[in-house]
């Protein structure tokens, strides 16, 4: 039973090798080196536009409600989000070194010295 199950899942799996390997295009008649610098660059670079467009999607839950929002950016938008969170972050750290330099009330009067 096992045997026959083995060599029938042998046989689904050589099959299904052999079609895809039909099923490919034949190859160029281009030579290797007919590839030149331009197309491997424009290739890059329609490449790295794709790769900006993907939106990367998350649940928020916006302020003030309880339901989740699907809530979708792309790879540019998402590091604008992070340089400006970042700037905020270090205004912000900024901010608290000055207020620790300057007091927030004036220091108390001298206290009166007794009489003598």
């Amino acid at each position: 039973m096992k045997g026959e199950i083995r060599a029938t899942l042998s046989a689904v799996a050589a099959a299904a090798m052999l079609v895809a390997c039909a099923s490919k295009e034949p190859a160029t008649s281009k030579p290797a080196d007919a590839i030149t610098q331009d197309d491997t660059s424009a290739e890059y670079q329609r490449l790295a536009d794709n790769a900006n467009q993907q939106l990367t999607c998350k649940r928020q839950t916006v302020l003030g409600t309880r339901v989740p929002t699907v809530v979708c950016v792309t790879q540019d938008e998402l590091k604008a989000q992070r340089e400006r969170s970042d700037e905020a972050m270090h205004d912000i750290q900024a901010n608290e070194s000055m207020r620790q330099a300057m007091p927030d009330r004036p220091p108390p009067p001298p206290s009166p010295s007794p009489r003598q």
